[in-house]
């Protein structure tokens, strides 16, 4: 009986490792890299510029919870830029010629609808890839230096802490039997105006001061308040779109000895 036992583990240990080699077993967690560009969008640039980017990378870990919803932790670490001179249309901006270069360190929490059933064995119809949108919230540390070129080039430096909701889209495929490749897209929506380093209040005046009251580095004379003034009272925001590789941890479980 002993024996009988201990091949039937056996097979049975056999038969789940060529599924595994296949369509996977019990594919809960992944964790990965990501590396791609930000962009953004602001008083500066009102309207997106995808060819205004700075590099960005990332690291994350993803729990699949079920065959359609997972859930995402990402840290990010990248720049942002933006200048007048882009907006060749608006010679407001042609004549302000203001411009800013920050970095972002964002950390986040996501959800995950995948639209086709990917690496799981509770369907009889398994796919090796899958679109899928996401939603998540998180928090950011941004420090930005920004100049303003029609004031005989003053350059000063501002720091914020926004809280932002972000939205995106997707596509991951199975590259090997525990690696995923993946492509994201996703918009930031900050509580702030001062990522470049131009904004509104809340009371709807115009400040140059940091998010936590600190006051500016750099006083404007009245003259120039015209080009101090931001383009739009509308919240900045960024986008981050990056390329991911992740490896998939899998558990097989084999029948205990009797």
């Amino acid at each position: 009986m002993i024996i009988y036992n201990s091949v039937v583990r056996k097979a049975f240990c056999s038969i789940s490792i060529f599924t595994l080699s296949t369509y996977g077993f019990a594919q809960r967690w992944e964790a990965g890299v990501g590396a791609g560009v930000c962009n953004y969008k602001g008083d500066i640039m009102p309207s997106f510029k995808p060819f205004v980017a700075r590099p960005a990378g990332s690291v994350f870990v993803r729990m699949n919870w079920t065959r359609s919803i997972s859930l995402k932790v990402q840290g990010m670490y990248g720049g942002l830029a933006g200048t007048d001179k882009a907006i060749k249309s608006d010679p407001y901006h042609q004549a302000r010629g203001q411009s800013f270069n920050a970095t972002v360190l964002e950390g986040i929490g996501q959800i995950e609808y995948n639209f086709s059933n990917f690496r799981t064995t509770s369907s009889r119809i398994v796919n090796n890839w899958t679109p899928y949108v996401f939603g998540g919230y998180g928090g950011a540390t941004i420090t930005t230096k920004a100049k303003l070129a029609s004031i005989n080039n003053p350059t000063y430096q501002t720091r914020s802490g926004p809280n932002f909701v972000a939205l995106g889209i997707g596509f991951k495929k199975e590259w090997r039997n525990q690696w995923n490749w993946g492509v994201e897209f996703g918009a930031r929506w900050v509580n702030s105006d001062l990522i470049d380093a131009v904004g509104y209040e809340r009371d709807g005046d115009i400040s140059q001061t940091t998010s936590t009251g600190s006051p500016p580095a750099i006083v404007f004379p009245y003259s120039f308040q015209k080009y101090q003034a931001p383009g739009t009272k509308a919240k900045d925001m960024y986008y981050y779109t990056n390329f991911s590789v992740s490896y998939v941890f899998y558990k097989i479980h084999c029948p205990t000895r009797r």
